[in-house]
Parts: structure tokens; sequence; C-alpha cells
């Protein structure tokens, strides 16, 4: 326990900071200069890239908002997607021009992400229950977009244009609300049966880094307009489909199940395996070329 004591011509004045405070204090200032010192290093990246690639080309830069729906996928169908998050995000875009027509887009796209999902795990206190596990992810990136963009001749003040390529992206903050409550019994030797205690589960905030992987490559595909407001600026509209393939999960265990979502057991025992999924999310993207 921390005691400060402030001393003034008329009088004293103390308060008192507790070991659990500063702790948590200490840690939040943590992860939050881990978070930026990663985010700088990615865009600092970006910025190498980007200026060896536009040297002698021609291109356009603009900024954009990007709220997103985003949802997590099961690819073990071991763990059960439950549900869709509303999330905000941003980008600054870089299109290099090749023709009227032909551009290559860059970019950096900060993004969040996530969903709610439901899996199975032991009881680390009673192993003759298991427990469902309720999360709720909260998953922030950085990204680096290459897509290649096709676009139609003007139209009046308008053009149509159409993008595919990939994502490369880094995850920066990684967090969920989490609930766990017994869910099986077992009432003999292999044999399961529902367990329910009634009331509600407790949720708690906690942090998950160690369980979602650094990086996250992604597939996108969308389309827009761009509508020329004067000169070469012009306003985009776009909607954007991205999704991850490649393993969001790291190092987490679950019980598996079947169609029904019963425990899988074998030799009188659960069968553990591991969690693996991604996340997808659909993106509006309302911004300014110039």
């Amino acid at each position: 326990m921390v005691r400060i004591s402030l001393v003034s011509m008329h009088s004293t004045f103390s308060f008192t900071i507790t070991t659990a405070k500063m702790s948590t204090l200490m840690r939040t200032i943590q992860t939050s200069l881990y978070s930026t010192i990663k985010s700088v290093g990615f865009l600092s990246s970006f910025c190498l890239i980007f200026s060896t690639t536009t040297i002698a080309q021609d291109f356009r830069m603009g900024l954009a908002l990007s709220p997103n729906a985003a949802w997590m996928v099961s690819t073990d169908y071991d763990h059960e997607p439950r549900g869709a998050k509303v999330n905000f995000g941003f980008e600054f875009v870089a299109d290099v021009l090749f023709s009227e027509n032909y551009s290559l887009g860059l970019g950096v796209h900060i993004f969040n992400t996530g969903g709610d999902v439901r899996y199975l795990v032991q009881d680390t206190e009673d192993d003759d229950f298991l427990m469902n596990v309720d999360r709720s992810y909260s998953l922030q990136y950085v990204e680096l977009p290459l897509t290649f963009k096709m676009r139609t001749k003007e139209m009046g003040y308008t053009t149509v244009y159409g993008r595919f390529g990939l994502g490369l992206g880094m995850n920066v903050k990684a967090e969920a609300d989490e609930a766990r409550y017994r869910s099986y019994e077992e009432v003999i030797n292999g044999e399961w049966s529902t367990y329910d205690v009634g009331g509600s589960a407790i949720s708690d905030r906690i942090e998950i880094d160690s369980d979602i992987r650094l990086f996250r490559v992604a597939m996108i595909i969308g389309g827009g307009i761009e509508r020329t407001i004067s000169g070469t600026t012009a306003l985009i509209v776009g909607l954007n489909y991205n999704a991850a393939f490649s393993n969001t999960h790291k190092d987490v265990n679950l019980i598996k199940v079947d169609s029904a979502q019963s425990p899988v057991v074998v030799s009188n025992e659960p069968v553990e395996g591991e969690m693996r999924g991604h996340d997808s999310f659909l993106a509006l993207s309302i911004g300014i070329l110039f």
C-alpha cells in the first residue's frame, strides 16, 4: 500500500493507493503502450512499402470511415457461433493508377471485429462436470490491404469500381466478455446428462492476447461508386466483404461435440480438441479521395 501526502501552508491532504489499484493501473498502461508500439511498427512498414512502390507512379489518396457487422466462423464445428457484432473502423486509402480503368489499391485499415461463440470445456474444479464457455470477442487489427481495382469510365460525374485481393493484418488488441457455467454432469462412467443450476452466468471482461494469433490473412472483395465533387476530389461509397482464412485462435482447447452439440466420449472420457475458426465482416466504406 502506498500513502501520498500533500502539504500546504494551512493543511495536509493524503490519499492511499492500494497495491491492487496500482497493479491494475500499470497493466492498463502496459497494454495501451504495447498496442501503440505494434500499430506504429505496422504503419512504419506500410510507409516504407508505399514510398518504394509509388515512385514515378500516378496515385490518389483519401480517408474513409468503415463501420462493419462482424461474426465468428467455426471451422472445427465443435464451437458454436452465437451472433454478430456491430463495430467501427477507419482507413487510409491509396490507389496506384496503371491506367484510367485499373489501379492497385493499397492503404492502412484499422478496424474492430469479433462475435459471440459458445464451446465446452472440462470443469477444472470437478471433472464430473463440463462447462459452457460463452465468449463475446472484441478484436482490433491494423491491416494492409493489397487489392486490384477496376473502374468504369466516368458516366456523368460517377464511376463504378470493383476490387478484390488480400489483406495482411496484425492484432493490436484482444479482449472478450466471458461467462462460464456448468452444463453437463457425468451420471455414469462415460454417460453425461445436461445440468442446469438455474440463474444467469456471471460475465467478466478479460484480456485474451495469448488466445489470439498475431497475424491475420484475409480475402477482400468489394465494390462501390466514386462521385466527383470538384476536380480530382471524389466522394466514395463502397461495400466490402473481408473474410479471414487463417485460424484466429491459438492454443485454445475445447471438448469436441457431435451434431447435437453433445460431448463426444471415447473410453468414458470426453474428447478434447483445438479450437479452429476465424472472423468475417461486411463493412460500409464512406470517404473522400483527393
